[in-house]
C-alpha cells in the first residue's frame, strides 16, 4: 500500500525554514540602477531590489544591497559581497536595471555609463564573468537573478560610441558559454533571466517589474524548490504581462536546493 505524504502543518514548515537557516549559510548581493543619465531611466528597479532584499533577509540571507549606482560603487559592492561569498553555501546575485552583451561577455550597466567618442564602453560597465569567477568554486550553489532585457535598448548609442571592432553594436544579456569550470564539480549555478532570448523584460506600471513582483510572491515559499519556485514566477509572469514576457534559466544545479 502506498501512503501519500503527510503534509507539513504551517508551524512545521516554519521551524523546517528556521533549521535550514541555521545549517546554510546565506548570502545575497542586491543590486537595483535605474537613475540613468544617459541612457533610458527605469522609475522600478531600486524598489525591485528593495522588496528583494526584504524578502531574502527575511529568509535567513545576509544582503549587501545598492541601488543607483555608479561604476566604482557597483565595483565596491561586488567586492564587499565576493569577500563574505567565500564563506557561503548558497550565494544569490540580484540585479535589475540595464544590461547587455557586448562581444560576448554579459555587462551590468551603471548608472554613469558613458557614450563618448574613442571611450571604451566596456569600462564603464561591469562585466559578469568577475561576479562568475568570483563565485566559482566547487563549495557553494550560486543562483543569479537578472532582472534586464534581453534585447539591446542602448544598440544605436553602442553603434556610434566608437570602432565596431572595440564594442560592436550589442546585444541583449545571453547565457553564458559555461556556467563555471567549478559548477559541475560542485553544487552548481542557475541564472533565471526576466525573460526569453532576444526579448524585453518590462519595468511594469505599478511599483516593481512583473518579474520581481512574482519573485517576492513566491521565494519565501517554505519547503519550495527553487526551479519549481522559477517555474511558479514564470507562469504568474506570462499571465501577468498577457504572453509578452516569458522568463527563462539555465542551470548546471546537480541537486535540489
Amino acid at each position: 500500500e502506498v501512503v501519500a505524504p503527510k503534509a507539513l502543518s504551517p508551524e512545521e514548515q516554519r521551524k523546517r525554514a528556521e533549521t535550514v537557516k541555521e545549517s546554510v549559510r546565506r548570502v545575497a548581493l542586491v543590486i537595483g540602477n535605474g537613475a540613468y543619465a544617459r541612457v533610458r531611466p527605469l522609475p522600478n528597479p531600486t524598489n525591485d531590489a528593495r522588496a528583494m532584499a526584504k524578502s531574502l533577509r527575511d529568509i535567513g540571507f545576509m544582503v549587501t544591497e545598492g541601488t543607483d549606482l555608479d561604476r566604482a560603487a557597483m565595483q565596491a559592492t561586488i567586492r564587499d559581497f565576493l569577500r563574505d561569498a567565500a564563506r557561503s553555501q548558497v550565494a544569490v546575485v540580484y540585479y535589475a536595471g540595464h544590461g547587455v552583451q557586448v562581444v560576448g561577455p554579459n555587462y551590468l550597466v551603471s548608472i554613469d555609463i558613458q557614450f563618448q567618442a574613442g571611450h571604451g564602453m566596456t569600462d564603464t560597465m561591469m562585466d559578469m564573468e568577475t561576479i562568475m569567477a568570483g563565485l566559482d568554486d566547487q563549495v557553494r550553489t550560486n543562483i543569479l537573478i537578472l532582472d534586464a532585457c534581453r534585447n539591446n535598448p542602448m544598440a544605436p548609442k553602442l553603434a556610434s560610441a566608437g570602432p565596431a571592432r572595440d564594442i560592436g553594436a550589442g546585444s541583449g544579456l545571453a547565457a553564458p558559454a559555461t556556467l563555471g569550470a567549478g559548477s559541475t564539480l560542485g553544487a552548481g549555478t542557475l541564472i533565471a533571466f526576466a525573460t526569453a532570448p532576444g526579448q524585453v523584460a518590462l519595468d511594469g506600471e505599478g511599483a516593481n517589474s512583473p518579474f520581481s513582483a512574482a519573485l517576492t510572491r513566491h521565494i519565501g515559499t517554505p519547503g519550495l524548490e527553487v526551479q519549481q519556485m522559477l517555474t511558479r514566477v514564470r507562469a504568474e509572469v506570462v499571465a501577468a504581462t498577457k504572453g509578452k514576457q516569458v522568463p527563462w534559466s539555465n542551470s548546471s544545479l546537480l541537486g535540489e536546493v
